[in-house]
């Protein structure tokens, strides 16, 4: 019975260790390293007496209590920077160095941070100077060490088998060879290669031709025009595409496709012009493989970038309630209807959401079918021309921002019906829903026309490519001034 259930519990270790990603190992590592770090200073600035304190840390149950006393909190602003850092990511694919450096400035920020917090709380600040620098090397030379010895882990773990990165190769036969090689010698890395996936019967017969050893046995799982169906039925981590002349239309629905799913997309460097904007030439393992990143806002501005939704569409909910009770109220006496107009609308990753607005046109504005409003359209009401002008109609809207449904800044949201309609008739139009749509954006501040038609649409794409291209909270901040502006200058299309 005991011997059982010591394997029952080494099968549970390895059980967590296979479905532990390299994130759980960065985030067991640096509570290790946090926790670490304190005791660790303590006893070699006060306890051996490197330097003199005031405070009464002689007595034992005195240092233990303040330890556990200040350890959590310790744990929670070291974490929370980290995460704000980009630091709780696949980093085991990328340098050593780069890694340790990107610790190094965040516990640089945070010791500053402290830093700033001390002096202007306290008069006597001077002789916290060195014990913050001691801290902060303490902490570094922790956490680096540990994450250095993380990476040996899963290692080791890839390595026997245990950790395996399931991966699907699409393209020609000889670079698949070439990448399987290289993978058969460097197990470490953790990749299995699920199955392979060609372009016609040809690439196949060359398959067979060419492959050696193990790479015979690779299961075929289809032709390229099958390869959404087998990306959802197999669920591999990584995807990499080793082919050209690809239909960009194609492989940008194919890259949405994965993204939903969590599958990860790598294509080789001559695609790279496909995807200006989306994709970066980085080393994984050393390969040359470019990694898709639709998102390219660091992890800290996207956290900001949400807070400062969450803050301003609640101050504008709340503050403004009585206006918007008033603003409903004269809706409802300019024509007969409902007050809140509801519509669906497509969000990030083609996310079907409710989108509201105050209602400016009669009801059964759509009985004729869905079309885009127009100048000096006739299914507008009196009130629901200022509303249009003013923009003041979207208010509603703040309550799909608060929700996470929409950002202040961002591409607008549309119709399914005419999303269906572009992507069948644009190329890349699907880009534009790799981020949450938006209040307003750069498109919005810089239309003239709002009329459908193709040209219409592929001049709205420009400028929502620009700014998933340039995405920043300075950005933002300008988009979001210069909305200010035009509504006080009613620039809204009625």
């Amino acid at each position: 019975m005991k011997s059982d259930n010591h394997i029952s519990f080494y099968k549970r270790i390895r059980d967590f260790a296979a479905k532990s990603t390299p994130a759980i190992f960065q985030i067991c590592g640096d509570i290790i390293a946090i926790t670490s770090a304190l005791p660790v200073f303590l006893l070699l600035g006060f306890v051996t007496g490197l330097y003199t304190t005031t405070l009464p840390l002689s007595d034992e149950t005195t240092l233990q209590t303040l330890i556990l006393s200040v350890m959590p909190l310790l744990v929670l602003y070291w974490m929370v920077l980290f995460w704000l850092s980009g630091l709780y990511r696949n980093w085991f694919v990328r340098s050593p160095f780069t890694e340790m450096f990107t610790v190094i400035r965040a516990v640089a920020f945070g010791s500053i941070l402290i830093f700033l917090a001390i002096l202007f709380t306290s008069a006597n600040f001077r002789g916290f100077r060195l014990k913050i620098v001691l801290y902060a090397v303490i902490l570094v030379i922790l956490v680096v060490l540990i994450r250095v010895l993380g990476r040996m882990l899963q290692r080791f773990l890839r390595r026997k088998g245990i950790i395996k990165v399931s991966t699907i190769f699409m393209g020609a036969p000889d670079p698949m060879l070439e990448m399987y090689t290289i993978m058969k010698e460097n197990p470490s890395w953790g990749y299995t290669v699920q199955g392979v996936v060609f372009r016609d019967q040809k690439d196949f017969e060359r398959w067979k031709t060419i492959a050696h050893d193990d790479a015979e046995n690779i299961p075929l799982l289809g032709d390229v025009k099958d390869i959404k169906e087998i990306v959802i039925k197999e669920r591999p981590a990584d995807l990499v595409v080793m082919m050209d002349a690809l239909d960009h239309r194609w492989m940008i629905d194919l890259v949405m496709e994965c993204r939903v799913l969590g599958i990860g997309v790598k294509i080789q460097p001559d695609l790279y012009e496909l995807f200006t904007g989306q994709a970066r030439l980085q080393a994984i393992h050393g390969m040359p493989l470019i990694d898709i990143n639709p998102e390219l806002m660091k992890t800290w501005e996207r956290f900001i970038k949400r807070a400062i939704d969450i803050a301003l569409s609640a101050c504008v909910l709340i503050i403004g309630f009585p206006f918007l009770l008033i603003t409903a109220l004269l809706v409802r006496l300019d024509s007969s209807g409902p007050v809140i107009f509801k519509q669906r609308r497509v969000g990030k990753n083609g996310k079907v959401f409710t989108m509201y607005k105050f209602r400016s046109m009669v009801v059964d504005a759509e009985a004729g079918g869905q079309k885009w409003a127009v100048v000096n359209d006739p299914r507008v009401t009196r009130i629901g021309r200022f509303l249009r002008k003013s923009h003041l109609d979207e208010m509603p809207q703040f309550w799909n921002v608060l929700k996470g449904e929409m950002s202040l800044v961002g591409p607008r949201p549309e119709m399914p019906f005419f999303v269906d309609k572009f992507k069948k008739e644009l190329p890349y139009y699907t880009r534009r829903l790799v981020i949450r749509p938006g209040l307003t954006g750069w498109n919005q501040i810089h239309y003239r026309n709002y009329q459908e038609s193709i040209e219409e649409i592929t001049h709205r794409l420009k400028h929502d490519f620009y700014y998933i291209e340039n995405m920043s909270l300075q950005l933002d901040i300008e988009i979001i001034i210069r909305t200010v502006i035009r509504v006080f200058k009613g620039h809204g299309q009625a």
